[in-house]
C-alpha cells in the first residue's frame, strides 16, 4: 500500500534507526547525524598512546600484533571480526548452529537474561590479564562503542568476554549489521580490517537499549572526531579554571587529564606523565613549554575541536565549549549551558576586542584559531 509522503519518512528514519548502522555519504537535514566510516579511521589511524602492555592474537595461536590504543577520550583497536553467538538460544544462535554455544554472557539484560546475540549489536573485550585491564581505562558492561568495517559505522555495547589474549569479536546482530557473514560456524572477516572505538563513560540505559546506545553513540562519535571531548563522568565546567602544576590535585587537574588525552586515564594527581603530556600541548599549539596549565594553556585546551561558527541564537556542545574558553580566557565567569545568550555574546565581544580581532560576537573560524593559540 502506498504511504504518504511524511508517514514514508517516518517510516525511514525509524527503520534506520532501528538498524543502527550508517554508510558514509552526505548528511541531511533529516537524517541523525553521525560521523563517516572514514572520518572514524582517519582518527584512529595509528596509535597515539598505547594501554595495552603487549598486543593481542586475532586469533588462537596467531601472531600478538594488536594494540589497544587511546586517542583522545577514545579507546580502539583494528583486528578481525569473530562471531560470538553466545547468550539467549535463538534460530541463529544455539548448540546446533555454534560448535563454540554458551548459553550466557559476561554481561545481562535489565531483566537478567543474557543477551541475545542475534538481535543486540555488541563486542566482545578480552578477560582482564597482564595485557590489558579494561575496567582501568573505565570500560564495562553496556559501554558504548562505534565499530567501522570498510564503508559502514554500526553502534554497539561492550556485551560479552573472550580469552585474555585474542581480540576482535562481536555479536551475530552486529555483524549482519556491517554487512560482515553473521554464520557462527562459518562466517567473520579475516585481516586487520575492522575498527572497534569504545567511549569510557557512555553507558547504554538499559545495556539493550539500542536507541539509547544509538543516540549516545553518534553524539560521543562526532565529539570524537571534532576533537571534543568525550569524558563521560569528568566534570569539566568551572566558574574559573585554576592555575594547576606537578603536584596539583583534584578535580581541575582531572578534567586538564582528560582534556590532554596523552595520559592513560584522568586520575586528579598532576605527576609526571602529565607533566609530559601538558609540554607537548604547548609545543603543538605554540605556547611555552613549562608544563603548568594557566590560563593560555586552559583557554587552548577548552577550545580545541572543530571551528563551527557560533553567534547569538546558537545552542550546543560547540557554545558549551566556547563558554569555558571564554571563562579561562577573560578570567570571568561565562555560564556553561550551551545556549549563547547576551551574556556570551557580550563575552565574545570582550574577547574580540581584547585580542585586535573584528568585535562583532560572531564566533567563527578566526575567533576559534586565536582561542585554540591560547591568547
Amino acid at each position: 500500500m502506498h504511504q504518504p509522503p511524511r508517514l514514508l519518512l517516518v517510516t525511514t528514519l525509524l527503520a534506520a534507526l532501528i538498524a543502527g548502522v550508517w554508510t558514509a555519504g552526505p548528511v541531511h537535514a533529516t537524517e541523525l547525524a553521525g560521523p563517516t566510516a572514514q572520518q572514524l579511521k582517519d582518527k584512529t589511524a595509528g596509535c597515539a598512546t598505547q594501554l595495552s602492555n603487549g598486543k593481542y592474537a586475532q586469533d588462537s595461536g596467531g601472531a600478538r600484533t594488536i594494540a589497544v590504543c587511546k586517542t583522545g577520550a577514545a579507546v580502539h583497536w583494528t583486528a578481525d571480526f569473530d562471531i560470538d553467538c553466545d547468550g539467549q538460544r535463538t534460530s541463529q544462535c544455539n548448540e546446533n548452529t555454534d560448535p563454540s554455544f554458551q548459553p550466557n554472557t559476561s554481561w545481562n539484560q535489565s531483566d537478567g537474561r543474557p543477551l541475545n546475540s542475534a538481535g543486540l549489536p555488541f563486542i566482545v573485550v578480552p578477560l582482564s590479564s597482564s595485557i590489558w585491564n579494561y575496567t582501568t581505562a573505565g570500560i564495562g558492561g553496556a559501554t558504548v562503542a562505534a565499530v567501522v568495517y570498510q564503508d559502514k559505522v554500526a553502534y554497539a555495547v561492550v556485551g560479552d568476554q573472550g580469552p585474555t589474549g585474542i581480540i576482535g569479536e562481536g555479536s551475530y546482530k552486529l555483524a549482519q549489521q556491517l554487512g560482515i557473514n553473521p554464520n557462527p560456524a562459518t562466517g567473520g572477516v579475516s585481516g586487520a580490517v575492522v575498527t572497534y572505538i569504545l567511549f569510557p563513560g557512555v553507558k547504554s540505559v538499559p545495556i539493550e537499549n539500542q536507541v539509547d546506545a544509538l543516540s549516545k553513540g553518534q553524539a560521543a562519535a562526532t565529539s570524537f572526531v571534532n576533537g571534543a571531548q568525550t569524558c563521560g563522568a569528568t566534570n569539566l565546567d568551572f566558574t574559573s579554571y585554576p592555575t594547576v602544576q606537578a603536584g596539583s590535585t583534584g578535580a581541575a587537574v582531572k578534567a586538564a587529564q582528560c582534556l590532554l588525552g596523552g595520559v592513560s586515564e584522568p586520575s586528579g594527581t598532576f605527576d609526571a606523565a602529565t607533566t609530559d603530556a601538558v609540554k607537548a600541548f604547548q609545543t603543538r599549539v605554540g605556547l611555552t613549554a613549562d608544563g603548568v596549565i594557566g590560563p593560555g594553556t586552559w583557554t587552548a585546551l577548552l577550545a580545541a575541536g572543530d571551528k563551527t561558527t557560533v553567534r547569538s541564537g546558537s545552542t550546543g556542545t560547540a557554545v558549551s565549549r566556547l563558554q569555558r574558553s571564554l571563562t579561562a580566557a577573560l578570567g570571568r565567569t561565562v555560564a556553561i549551558d550551551g545556549s549563547f545568550g547576551p551574556l556570551t555574546d557580550t563575552a565574545a565581544r570582550d574577547y574580540q576586542r581584547t585580542r585586535q580581532l573584528l568585535v562583532d560576537g560572531i564566533v567563527g573560524p578566526t575567533t576559534w584559531t586565536t582561542l585554540q593559540s591560547g591568547r
